[in-house]
């Protein structure tokens, strides 16, 4: 989850109380934030993925005041006859704009908006790839505003935090943004650019805005820009910040601008009203276990900034603010009443536990892999636990893997995409994360992988083990694994495998009972060169499932 930082004097500011120290963590953790640490004046908390914005001082001190039922200032988001034109950008089509006038800012708000500009690049923005965010001093800039490709040979700019101009070519060669974020657009034939109606380059999108236009603490009035892939993402992103920037200032305003396309098409950014959701009370109650009527349901929900448009009856109709993007259903609706109504507190009204069923007893699967467990321990392995949650890069293309992942509709990072198919991926990438800490591991993982094959979708618990030193081979691995499954009476076998991603001449099936249980094997020379790493990696998998199907026949 993202690390955010906030001044705590910063905060209390915006917040026009001070808190003390039990009262701010009661009211954070409903907000599904966690404290890291609380020293030096700096507040350092994990935000949600799916809150961006609360990923700097400004959205957390919105959120507070409404958990703590003090005035609010509603944005007035005004249409001020601003427009801006985008011009067709291959590879990068969608542009929003929006301004927000009268700001006042200090040394720690501009902190603030670089905080929240980063974090939404590398999150919602997924690095930039997907979207990315501007900001400018209006006061800087000669409206109207377009949005064009051009020639990155030919145009120049000073870049920001450089004293001289660059071509757009150079600017991707000779700056670290440049070199950081390049790869987005280095192969298209024209660079997207933001340029003002004198034709001055605000902006080299998504790598580095302008040093002319750059936004200081005189800065009065503010333009926003976000350009992508996605047309909702880059309204999105423009939203949170707009909303954020309105917090910093007395008399400020937001004004709305409309992008024109040549196709045609228009888009205004931000977002004047969030998202309406209908639910009936029944739903609610049904969820959470609970008998809380509409009004008290409504109640609630106002803690978190909803306006409730209808609450009558069984029925309750609710307008989410523009900032949350994560209200996507009316499930994430439910999910905020029952913060607001104290998960503590869930279950209250039940009279009785659900009858019983059965005698409690310990689950076969879990109870086997808590066996292994001890047994890997006992052979001196140290237990890691990776997140079900990876990438496609990661999971099955960095090892050329021929399976099928299930991969999420709408990933909240770059980095949780898909749901992994095996555990060696995560093993490895362990060893190569810690590579400077240690010269050998030997190190085990008891978990569920999840993939496709032929439509349907399957579950697995395995159990995986990698070992890694200067001299380990597939000996070493083929020894661990005859050991584990001797220690729980059986004895495996090994004939010659096949698996993507490893060396196939020094790779085995693991064979108990004439039937495939796993495989252990070196992963390829060609995947440790790609991760940088210099030391042969030994893994094995065994599927605890088919373990227990032949103790059952035993």
């Amino acid at each position: 989850m993202p690390t955010i930082s906030v001044r705590v004097d910063d905060l209390y500011r915006l917040l026009g109380v001070e808190l003390d120290v039990k009262s701010l963590v009661r009211l954070m953790t409903k907000l599904k934030c966690e404290i890291e640490e609380m020293a030096g004046g700096n507040l350092v908390y994990e935000a949600n993925h799916d809150r961006p914005d609360l990923f700097s001082a400004e959205g957390l001190s919105r959120a507070l005041k409404h958990l703590l039922g003090l005035p609010v200032r509603r944005p007035t988001v005004s249409d001020c006859g601003a427009a801006a034109y985008a011009e067709p950008v291959p590879g990068r089509p969608y542009v929003a704009f929006a301004i927000v006038r009268n700001v006042e800012l200090d040394d720690e708000a501009l902190k603030q908006i670089i905080q929240l500009q980063e974090k939404l690049h590398t999150t919602y923005g997924r690095n930039r790839r997907k979207a990315s965010i501007g900001l400018y001093d209006l006061d800087k800039v000669k409206p109207p505003i377009y949005y064009r490709a051009v020639d990155p040979d030919n145009t120049r700019y000073r870049p920001l935090g450089y004293g001289k101009e660059m071509s757009l070519r150079e600017v991707l060669g000779q700056t670290d943004k440049g070199r950081e974020y390049g790869h987005i657009i280095d192969k298209m034939e024209k660079y997207p650019v933001i340029a003002d109606s004198e034709g001055r380059i605000l902006s080299l999108a998504p790598i580095l805005n302008s040093e002319d236009a750059k936004v200081t603490t005189s800065t009065r009035n503010v333009l926003i820009d976000s350009t992508g892939l996605d047309p909702r993402v880059v309204v999105d992103m423009v939203t949170i910040v707009a909303y954020s920037l309105f917090e910093r200032g007395r008399n400020t305003e937001i004004c709305l601008v409309e992008t024109r396309y040549s196709n045609g098409e228009r888009i205004a950014a931000p977002r004047v009203e969030g998202v309406v959701q209908e639910l009936t009370i029944g739903q609610v109650n049904s969820l959470l276990g609970t008998e809380m009527s509409v009004k008290e349901a409504a109640s609630l929900l106002g803690v978190f900034g909803y306006d409730v448009v209808e609450a009558a009856g069984d029925k309750l109709v609710v307008r989410a603010p523009p900032y949350r993007i994560d209200v996507l259903s009316w499930v994430d609706v439910a999910e905020d009443v029952a913060i607001g109504y104290g998960y503590e507190r869930l279950g209250e009204e039940a009279n009785e536990l659900p009858p019983s069923r059965g005698s409690g007893r310990e689950d076969e699967v879990e109870h086997l892999s808590d066996l292994l467990r001890g047994v890997l321990v006992s052979m001196g392995f140290s237990e890691v636990a990776n997140y079900m949650m990876t990438s496609v890069d990661v999971d099955v293309r960095l090892y050329n893997r021929r399976v099928e992942p299930v991969v999420v509709a709408n990933p909240i990072s770059e980095r949780f995409t898909s749901l992994r198919t095996w555990l060696t991926a995560g093993l490895v990438n362990f060893i190569v994360e810690n590579k400077n800490k240690a010269t050998e591991f030997r190190i085990f993982e008891v978990g569920d992988v999840v993939f496709v094959r032929e439509g349907r979708v399957y579950e697995e618990r395995r159990v995986g083990t990698a070992i890694s030193s200067p001299e380990a081979t597939l000996t070493d691995g083929l020894a661990v694994v005859n050991t584990l499954l001797n220690a729980i009476g059986l004895n495996p076998a090994f004939r010659e495998g096949e698996v993507d991603g490893l060396l196939r001449e020094r790779t085995a099936e693991i064979i108990v009972s004439d039937e495939k249980v796993g495989f252990v094997g070196e992963v390829h020379p060609e995947v440790l060169l790609k991760l940088d790493y210099d030391r042969p990696i030994v893994t094995a998998e065994i599927d605890v499932g088919k373990i227990l199907k032949v103790l059952r026949k035993q």
